[in-house]
């Protein structure tokens, strides 16, 4: 533990470093490229290093002209600087409010809440070292690096240390799941079911653990079930769909793939089911306008495949 409290401080002050070097860096390529005489005197100031007179300058200009977001955001940067992180995380979220397009904006703000989330996670490490939450976020940390068995050995810690964990349990099926261990997963979301109330992730684990182990009854229970809590699940629809179709309930199928469709409509193998379903029922006039939908759907990818080879073409092997 002490040696990942470590990492995450070293990766803290790294980001900090980065906050200043960018500052410098961003504001020599940005400088006077069609500046407002305020943003200007502000972009002068900030690279000069003088954060204070940005401070003041850029609130004093905002409580008149409070939707100029190229002058809020130096003002965050500015603030970031001096390693104010929660006054530049507010700055910044309202840039965004205003343009949620602004590329600098999401930028910075990506880089604060990173900062500030790995800040809140050393308090909660000093608190309360060994606790709960604390292998929680190491069991995300390590599933975020690629690292599948340190992720299970700390969620197999959440649960030693808190057996009535709902995500952990959740979580450990479902990197079950992935890995087509789905016997193993559907013990841990049986568990996650009976420790808290029933969520979509468990019901639609269950029942697409269920559909790869052909039990197709039971596929439908529960993936009817994830659509009561996700109505507005293309997957779950879909999902629900094929495990009706698989199991020969042709009618109760094609509503479903049809619901799939209406959610997600580029989504090539419900056209491609509905189509099958159609023909298992005789309604071939139906089953060709599917299979006609998905070939327009494949033709209209192939310009796009031709382009990016043209644009990045294969080495030539000699």
């Amino acid at each position: 533990m002490t040696i990942l409290s470590n990492r995450f401080r070293r990766s803290s002050d790294c980001v900090f470093a980065a906050f200043l070097l960018l500052a410098f860096v961003n504001a020599a390529s940005t400088w006077s490229f069609g500046q407002s005489p305020v943003l200007a005197q502000i972009t002068r100031d900030f690279y000069r290093g003088d954060y204070k007179q940005v401070t003041s300058r850029a609130e004093k200009h905002l409580q008149s002209v409070p939707k100029d977001v190229r002058v809020r955001v130096m003002l965050a940067r500015a603030e970031l600087a001096q390693g104010k992180f929660l006054n530049a995380f507010e700055n910044l979220s309202k840039a965004i409010a205003v343009d949620p397009h602004n590329v600098d904006a999401l930028y910075y703000l990506s880089l604060t809440a990173r900062e500030l989330s790995q800040r809140e996670y050393q308090r909660l490490y000093n608190l309360a070292p060994d606790s709960d939450r604390v292998h929680q976020l190491l069991a995300e940390s390590a599933l975020a690096a690629e690292n599948p068995s340190e992720a299970e050995r700390e969620f197999l810690s959440v649960l030693n240390l808190n057996p009535r964990s709902t995500e952990a349990a959740t979580e450990l099926a479902e990197l079950k799941r992935s890995q087509s261990k789905f016997d193993e997963a559907m013990t841990y979301y049986q568990k996650a079911a009976d420790t808290g109330p029933l969520n979509y992730e468990i019901a639609y684990g269950m029942g697409a653990c269920y559909t790869y182990k052909q039990d197709y009854p039971n596929a439908i229970k529960w993936l009817q079930k994830s659509i009561s809590l996700a109505p507005d699940s293309p997957a779950a629809r879909f999902a629900l769909g094929n495990a009706q179709f698989q199991s020969s309930q042709f009618e109760s199928a094609i509503p479903e793939l049809k619901a799939a469709l209406r959610l997600e409509p580029k989504m090539k193998q419900a056209y491609f089911l509905l189509g099958r379903a159609y023909s298992k029922l005789g309604r071939q006039d139906e089953a060709e306008a599917a299979f006609k939908t998905l070939d327009q759907l494949n033709r209209s990818e192939v310009p796009v495949r031709e382009k990016q080879s043209a644009i990045d073409p294969k080495p030539e092997i000699h």
